[in-house]
Parts: structure tokens; C-alpha cells; sequence
């Protein structure tokens, strides 16, 4: 069906961003915060937005999507139609 090129990173990295996440971080004032606490959910913060960056390069040109011409052929090859 085609290689994600950009859906394997997205989770790679969704995957690092789960591992500095702070409970309760958004309860907490900055004040109070540990620099411990701090790098921890800054590394979060960028970890999740480059998730989020590589999930929408990934929407926009990976062949495995629903909308996208790459999708519909191999479907429509799986489920024997002509076009």
C-alpha cells in the first residue's frame, strides 16, 4: 500500500513526548514548578508539537489515507474494479 513516510516519526516521537509528560503540570503555577519539572514539560511541549507536525505532513502526503489517489488505486486493485 505504500510506505508512511511521515506516520512512523509521528508516533516515534508521540512516543517521547509520553515520557516527560507532568501530571497535573496545567494545575500547577509556574512558580511552584521544579526546573526538573520544567525542562520535563518543555521537552514535552516539543516533542508533542513535532508529533503533531509529522501526524499533518503525514495526512497531507502519505498514500494511506482514505482521500488521497494512492489509496483508492491499491483499493480499487484489492477489490478488483476497473477505473
Amino acid at each position: 500500500m505504500g510506505d508512511a513516510m511521515y506516520l512512523g516519526p509521528a508516533f516515534l516521537f508521540a512516543a517521547f513526548a509520553s515520557l516527560f509528560y507532568v501530571p497535573g503540570f496545567f494545575d500547577t503555577p509556574l512558580g511552584m514548578l521544579t526546573p526538573r519539572q520544567f525542562v520535563s514539560q518543555s521537552l514535552f511541549g516539543v516533542f508533542a508539537l513535532i508529533s503533531l507536525a509529522a501526524l499533518a505532513r503525514s495526512i497531507e502526503h502519505d498514500p494511506m489515507w482514505p482521500w488521497r489517489p494512492g489509496f483508492r488505486r491499491v483499493m480499487n486493485s484489492l477489490l478488483g474494479r476497473t477505473q
